[in-house]
C-alpha cells in the first residue's frame, strides 16, 4: 500500500514537472547574439533564436528586450512560425541572412556595467534572458526575476555570445554561454572548448631551471582538434606537447627543464594553441626567468568575482624602499591601466571607484586608496595578470582560474607559503591590510580531519575540512555535492595550496544562496605539484 502512495506521489511530480516545461513543447531560445560587431556597429547587430521543444510556435506578438539601465523592448515579431529544431535570424538591416529585419536592436556592449537581451514570449508569460559583463550595477534580472548574478562574458569587437551546448538552458549565464571568435548566425554553434594555463611555476633545483603547469578543459566537452603547448626560451621554442585529448573539467600536468647555462635573465613564454579556443586569453604566459627579490612591489591580493553590488578591487604591497612608484597593470588580453603609488611601505588598493569601494570596505583606511581612471574590469572566468614597472619591467605576475576563490571573496597571497594563492580566510577580504593567517590546526592523524558538522550555516557557523598533506606545494579540488549529485559548491579548482591549511564552507550554493538542510558530499582531490599519487577522498557532513 506504502508503495502504491509513493508511485502515485512520483506521478504526480511528474505531471506537475511536465505542466511546467509546456508538456515538453516548444521552448524558445537566445542562441546566440552579436552585440559588438566588428568595427563600427552600423546596423550589423544579430540575434539568433532556436526553438528546443518539439513543437512549433508562431512568433507573432512575441517581443526582445535589451539591458541597459533597464530591460527595454527594441523589436516585437510578426506572425512567424519557428519549427522545432530550427534556427531563426532575426538581425538589423546589414545583415543579409536575416530572415527577419530590425530597425534598430540597439544592444549594449557592456562597456563599463552589465547588459542584456531578453526575449519575451507573445502571452508574456515566459522568458530567455541573456546577461553580459559586469558590474550589474541597475540590478537587471535574470530568469528568475531576481537581479542576475552570474553573466556571460562582455564581447571583444567581432565576438559573439554563443550558447553550449545548442539549446542547453540551465539559466545560468556564465555556464551556458561563452565567446566566439567565428560567429555562426542562423546555423548550429561550433563545438568549441575552452582550455586554459594554470598554476606555471618556476623554480631552481640542483642548478637546473624547471618549469611545470596544468592544462584544464574549462568547457562542458572534449576538443574535437589536437592542442599544442609550446616552451619558449628568449622567442626559441624549447620544448612542445601535443594534447590529443582531454575530457570536461579534467587537467593535465607537464614539466619540463629550461636549457639556461649562465646566470642572465631569459624571457620564459607558455603558448598553448587550440584551433577555435574561445577564450584565448588565458592560454599564454610568460615572465622573466629571474624574478624580483621578495622585498620588492608585488600583487597581494584581488576580488576579481564580488558579490553584487560592491566593486572588483587589486592591492599592492609596496616596500618602504621603493623608488619607483609608476606601474602599468596588464592582462592577458592586454587590457591594461597605469596607476602610482606614493614611495611609502604599505597595502595599497586599486578600485575603479573608491566611493563605491568603502561603501562595502568602509573599514579601509583612506590613505590606502588608489582611484584608477580607465579601471579595466577582471575576468571571472579565469586571467593572468603582470604588473609592470614604469620602465616596463615586469616587476609580479599571477594567474587565477574562473572558481580559485567563491563569488564575494578575494583571492590573497598565502602569507605563511610563499608563491600560493588561495580564497582570503578572513570575510570577504582584507583590502589595506596584511593577508589572513589559518589559525592552528587540529592534531588529527591523516590526510584530512571535517569540522563543524553538524553546521547552522545561517547562525554564522561554517564547515572547516583541514588538510595536512606529504608535498609543500599540492594542486588542490573540492567540491560539494548534495545527495542527488549535483554539483552545489566548488572550494578549490585545482588550485595551488601548500602542505597544511584549511578550507572553509559557509553551506551556501555557488551562487551564494543558503542550501537546504540535508546530507552533503565533500570531494577532495589533490596530487603533488611534482608530480604523484592522487590524494582522492570523500567526507558527508549535514546542514541544519
Amino acid at each position: 500500500m506504502r508503495g502504491d502512495v509513493a508511485l502515485v506521489f512520483r506521478l504526480c511530480l511528474l505531471s506537475l514537472w511536465l505542466a511546467s516545461c509546456g508538456c515538453l513543447g516548444a521552448r524558445v531560445l537566445i542562441n546566440e547574439v552579436c552585440c559588438n560587431p566588428a568595427g563600427a556597429d552600423d546596423h550589423k547587430e544579430w540575434i539568433e533564436l532556436y526553438n528546443s521543444g518539439g513543437q512549433d510556435v508562431n512568433l507573432a506578438g512575441a517581443k526582445i528586450l535589451r539591458g541597459g539601465s533597464q530591460f527595454a523592448e527594441v523589436y516585437e515579431f510578426p506572425s512567424f512560425v519557428l519549427r522545432a529544431g530550427r534556427y531563426l535570424l532575426l538581425g538589423e538591416s546589414q545583415v543579409e541572412q536575416a530572415q527577419l529585419t530590425a530597425a534598430n536592436l540597439d544592444l549594449q556592449n557592456a562597456t563599463s556595467e552589465t547588459d542584456g537581451v531578453r526575449y519575451l514570449s507573445p502571452d508574456g508569460g515566459y522568458t530567455d534572458t541573456v546577461v553580459y559583463g559586469q558590474p550589474n550595477i541597475n540590478a537587471l534580472p535574470d530568469d528568475s526575476g531576481q537581479p542576475a548574478v552570474s553573466f556571460a562574458p562582455k564581447c571583444p569587437d567581432g565576438y559573439s555570445l554563443v550558447r553550449l551546448p545548442n539549446g542547453t538552458d540551465t539559466d545560468d549565464c556564465g555556464l551556458d554561454f561563452c565567446l566566439e571568435a567565428l560567429p555562426s548566425p542562423g546555423l548550429p554553434n561550433p563545438v568549441r572548448a575552452d582550455f586554459a594555463l594554470l598554476h606555471v611555476q618556476l623554480w631552481q633545483e640542483s642548478g637546473e631551471w624547471l618549469l611545470d603547469c596544468w592544462v584544464k578543459n574549462l568547457s562542458a566537452h572534449p576538443p574535437q582538434q589536437t592542442a599544442t603547448l609550446r616552451t619558449l626560451l628568449d622567442g626559441v621554442q624549447v620544448g612542445q606537447e601535443n594534447i590529443t585529448f582531454l575530457a570536461a573539467g579534467d587537467s593535465l600536468y607537464f614539466m619540463n627543464f629550461l636549457p639556461v647555462q649562465d646566470e642572465q635573465n631569459h624571457l620564459v613564454e607558455l603558448i598553448l594553441d587550440l584551433p577555435g579556443d574561445p577564450v584565448p586569453e588565458n592560454n599564454r604566459f610568460s615572465c622573466n626567468l629571474l624574478q624580483q627579490e621578495t622585498g620588492n612591489v608585488r600583487l597581494n591580493e584581488l576580488m576579481y568575482d564580488p558579490a553584487p553590488g560592491t566593486p572588483e578591487w587589486i592591492e599592492i604591497w609596496q616596500p618602504g624602499s621603493a623608488s619607483r612608484a609608476d606601474y602599468l597593470l596588464r592582462d592577458a588580453g592586454d587590457n591594461h591601466f597605469s596607476f602610482s603609488l606614493p614611495p611609502e611601505e604599505g597595502y595599497y588598493v586599486l578600485c575603479g571607484s573608491a566611493k563605491d569601494f568603502l561603501a562595502a570596505w568602509p573599514d579601509c583606511p583612506d590613505s590606502a586608496l588608489v582611484e584608477v581612471n580607465g579601471w579595466t574590469p577582471l575576468n571571472n572566468t579565469g586571467d593572468s595578470l603582470y604588473l609592470y614597472a614604469a620602465d616596463e619591467v615586469l616587476v609580479d605576475q599571477m594567474s587565477y582560474a574562473g572558481q580559485s576563490a567563491p563569488r564575494g571573496k578575494s583571492l590573497e597571497l598565502d602569507p605563511q607559503n610563499a608563491g600560493l594563492w588561495r580564497p582570503c580566510l578572513d570575510g570577504s577580504g582584507t583590502p589595506g591590510r596584511a593577508n589572513s593567517v589559518a589559525p592552528p590546526a587540529p592534531e588529527f592523524s591523516g590526510s584530512l580531519k571535517l569540522i563543524g558538522s553538524p553546521c547552522d550555516p545561517r547562525s554564522g557557523e561554517r564547515i572547516e575540512l583541514f588538510y595536512q598533506l606529504q608535498s609543500p606545494s599540492n594542486h588542490v579540488s573540492c567540491s560539494v555535492f548534495d545527495r542527488a549529485g549535483n554539483r552545489v559548491r566548488v572550494l578549490a579548482d585545482n588550485i595551488s595550496l601548500g602542505a597544511s591549511g584549511s578550507l572553509a564552507w559557509d553551506g551556501r550554493s555557488s551562487g551564494g544562496k543558503l542550501l537546504p538542510r540535508g546530507v552533503y558530499l565533500l570531494l577532495w582531490e589533490s596530487r603533488p605539484a611534482s608530480g604523484g599519487k592522487l590524494l582522492r577522498r570523500q567526507l558527508s557532513c549535514v546542514l541544519l
